[in-house]
This record gives structure tokens, C-alpha cells and sequence, in this order.
């Protein structure tokens, strides 16, 4: 299993040490204005055999898609991730689903039912590019077509999901 360790690096940010299970080494600063470097150490070595710097922005981006909130297997109707009774879904929005045309906060998603959308992926249709809204407000509005990635305890998700179901 890997292993993280931390250090503060004052004036600068924080660093992040992960040892990897084949004794490689992945070095992470995260800097105090957002920036991120990316140290790739092979086992035993001193010097980095890669880098990269990346943007706040950018880090978010590739950490999104490392966590797996822009690539569903298409073999998979809904991908479950149980981490004790933590779930996490990916819930297509229907034309007359109880959820389509209503907010985040209308609905009151994490206060009244437990739930945290983590992203929400549009669908532009054939030939326009995806968009991914990463950790909505609660001014969000869900759409039919939109794919909800939504965290939540086990039971609380299964009650989530009925509200995808078509009414009428």
C-alpha cells in the first residue's frame, strides 16, 4: 500500500511524498499561488526522471479525472464505489425525471436529503464537446441529458436515485 507524508514548506506551500508499492516516488508541491509540481522519482533515485508544473486550475482538472469524474465505462450503467457505506454514483437526468428543471438548492440536495453532487456532465450532442461542471452551487439547474455525479451514504443515494425515475 502506498504511503503519503507531508512536510510545510514555509514561504512556499506544502509537499506531499508518496511512496509507491513498487518503491517509485511521486512528489507533489502545491504552492501558496495554486501551482503544483510533480516530481517522478524511479526507486532509489535522487534526481527526478519527470516533471511538470501545472495551474490551479489545471491540477483540479487532472485530479477530477484521475478521481474518475470524466470517464464513465460504457459497459457500466452506474458505477458503484463503496468506501464503508460511502456511494458514488453517475445518474443519467429524463425528460420528465422529478430532479430535471429544478436547482441544487431548490431541492435542497445535501441539507434535506444527504447528498453531494460532485460534478455534472453535459452531453452537447454528436460531434460538440462534453462540458463538466465540477462541484456545482446550489444555483445549478439539472437538465435532461445532464450525468450527475453525486457521493452519499448508501441509503441516502438509493432515495436519490428515485428521483431520476420518469414520472408520467
Amino acid at each position: 500500500m502506498a504511503t503519503i507524508r507531508e512536510a510545510e514548506l514555509p514561504g512556499l506551500g506544502k509537499k506531499y511524498q508518496l511512496s509507491l508499492e513498487e518503491g517509485e516516488q511521486i512528489v507533489v508541491i502545491i504552492h501558496d499561488d495554486g501551482t503544483r509540481e510533480i516530481y517522478y522519482f524511479a526507486e532509489d533515485a535522487d534526481e527526478p526522471l519527470a516533471s511538470v508544473s501545472l495551474s490551479d486550475q489545471e491540477s483540479r482538472q487532472l485530479g477530477s479525472i484521475i478521481g474518475g469524474s470524466f470517464y464513465q465505462p460504457r459497459t457500466l450503467e452506474r458505477l458503484d464505489t463503496a468506501v464503508s457505506d460511502l456511494r458514488i454514483e453517475w445518474l443519467k437526468v429524463r425528460v420528465k425525471s422529478e430532479i430535471a428543471g429544478k436547482s441544487i438548492g431548490e431541492i435542497g440536495l445535501r441539507k434535506n436529503h444527504g447528498i453531494i453532487v460532485i460534478a455534472v456532465m453535459e452531453d452537447k450532442g454528436k460531434g460538440r464537446k462534453e462540458t463538466v461542471s465540477i462541484n456545482p452551487g446550489p444555483g445549478y439547474v439539472f437538465q435532461a441529458g445532464h450525468t450527475v455525479v453525486a457521493a452519499g451514504r448508501s441509503e441516502k443515494i438509493k432515495n436519490f436515485e428515485k428521483m431520476f425515475i420518469e414520472n408520467g
